[in-house]
């Protein structure tokens, strides 16, 4: 897994599906991202209602923590701790 835990190493969507792939051998479609990214906001549109904890794949993706021309900006190390929790990838060993 690469070393790249900076809690200001920011990532965009195609960064998401590149580094998904590094770390974790998932190959994700940029439409796959842009989804989740619609589910969040249709998440806080609704007032982030609780998720259930027995299905953790429902858990939105993590807030972006900027934006870059008006495009969302994740923080990896959030993304990739979502990733793992809600069963979308498989850490590798």
């Amino acid at each position: 897994m690469t070393e790249r835990r900076d809690r200001h190493d920011v990532v965009g969507y195609a960064e998401i599906i590149e580094r998904a792939s590094a770390d974790y051998g998932t190959d994700l479609g940029m439409n796959t991202v842009r989804t989740w990214e619609k589910a969040r906001r249709d998440w806080v549109a609704k007032g982030r209602p609780t998720r259930s904890a027995s299905r953790p794949r429902e858990t939105p993706l993590p807030d972006p923590v900027t934006t870059v021309n008006g495009v969302p900006a994740y923080s990896w190390a959030e993304v990739s701790a979502w990733l793992v929790a809600s069963g979308r990838v498989t850490p590798q060993k």
